[in-house]
C-alpha cells in the first residue's frame, strides 16, 4: 500500500530525479536553495539533527537520514524510533532489521547496498527481499552497467549512487532503470527529467 509520504516522494522523483546528498551542516544553505526536493542527510551530529530537519522541512524538502553515519545517533531500533519521533520522513541504512522497524513505523525506507563483486549479489538480493525497503541505494553506480536485468529486478526500485560525476552519468543511470540518482555534486541537483542542453542532446533525462 502506498502511503501519502511515498506518493509525494514518487511525484518529486518523477520530475526531479537527482537526490541531493548533504554531508555536514555547512551544506545546508546550498541544499535548501537548490531545486532538488529530495535530500539524504549524513554526517550530522545528533544535537544538530533536529534543527537541520526542521530547516529542510521549512524548505519543503523530503529528507532521508542516513542512520549509519550520524554521530551520537544509535544504530538500533531506538535510533529509528527517535527519528520517527522528531518527524523524519525516511531513513537510509545498510541494516535489514532497521529497515523492517522503520517500515513498521510507517517511514519511507532506503536500504544501502554495496556491490563489490558478483559473489555478493545473491546475499544482497536476499537481504532486500527479507527487509522489503521502498528503495535500494545501489552503490557504486558504475557497477549497474554490469548487472543483469534479473539482478537489478531484485534490487529495485533503486537509487544509483557513488561515482556519479556528470550529467551523462545521471542520464545513463535513469536509462538503466534507476528511479533516481543521489550525489553530493551541487551542479547536478538542478537536473530534471526534461533537462536538455542545446549542445548535448544526450543530457535529456528519460
Amino acid at each position: 500500500m502506498m502511503t501519502e509520504a511515498l506518493r509525494l516522494l514518487e511525484q518529486m522523483l518523477q520530475k526531479h530525479p537527482v537526490v541531493a546528498s548533504l554531508y555536514g551542516i555547512d551544506q545546508l544553505p546550498h541544499v535548501t536553495a537548490s531545486p532538488a526536493p529530495v535530500v539524504i542527510v549524513a554526517n550530522i551530529a545528533l544535537p544538530d539533527l533536529e534543527p537541520l530537519l526542521s530547516a529542510l522541512g521549512q524548505a519543503e524538502k523530503f529528507a532521508f537520514v542516513n542512520l549509519d553515519s550520524c554521530d551520537g545517533l544509535a544504530q538500533d531500533k531506538a535510533g529509528v524510533e527517535y527519528l520517527r519521533r522528531i518527524g523524519t520522513s525516511g531513513i537510509v541504512t545498510t541494516r535489514s532489521m532497521l529497515v523492517q522497524r522503520a517500515n513498521a513505523l510507517g517511514m519511507v525506507t532506503m536500504q544501502k547496498v554495496f556491490i563489490t563483486d558478483r559473489s555478493t549479489l545473491p546475499r544482497s538480493i536476499n537481504s532486500v527481499a527479507q527487509s522489503k525497503p521502498h528503495y535500494v541505494q545501489l552503490m557504486p553506480w558504475p557497477v549497474v552497467a554490469s548487472m543483469s536485468e534479473s539482478d537489478l529486478a531484485g534490487l529495485s526500485p533503486f537509487i544509483a549512487a557513488g561515482f556519479v560525476q556528470s550529467k551523462a552519468d545521471v542520464v545513463a543511470a535513469l536509462r538503466a532503470g534507476a528511479r533516481g540518482v543521489s550525489t553530493s555534486d551541487a551542479e547536478l541537483w538542478r537536473i530534471t527529467r526534461a533537462a536538455k542542453t542545446a549542445n548535448d542532446p544526450s543530457s535529456q533525462a528519460p
